[in-house]
């Protein structure tokens, strides 16, 4: 393991002696600092289970005035004691939840789409 102490010298000058105008081997890199400060999410209100029961209940109650009272729904009262227990409610909640992956719609927008929805109840029932 002897080494000339020429080449060690040679070596350590050529390290030491590098001209200035010469670019460095590696260059320190300070990423630039994120356009988007924060993220923010927003809860989905749509998976709300409180806010589902709410809409299915108002529909639910519409739907037994709608056949009622409204002549066009006049051919589903042989269904009206079977939508009037949990059962029907539950089938106006499949036939809702249906109805919203079709069109896209949200459930707190169901109110807004009232006609829609009715029209749309009364072909499925």
């Amino acid at each position: 393991m002897t080494t000339s102490l020429s080449f060690l010298v040679n070596l350590y000058k050529r390290e030491e002696l590098k001209p200035l105008t010469e670019k460095p081997e590696f260059r320190r890199y300070w990423p630039v600092p994120p356009l988007i400060q924060s993220v923010y999410e927003y809860q989905n209100v749509n998976s709300d289970l409180h806010l589902r029961k709410e809409v299915t209940n108002f529909f639910h109650r519409k739907v037994i005035k709608w056949i009622e009272n409204y002549p066009e729904f006049a051919t589903h009262k042989s269904r009206l004691n079977f939508l009037k227990s949990v059962e029907g409610q539950m089938h106006i909640y499949n036939l809702l939840r249906i109805f919203i992956k079709k069109s896209g719609i949200n459930w707190y927008d169901l109110r807004d789409n009232y006609s829609i929805v009715k029209e749309y109840l009364n072909s499925k029932l």
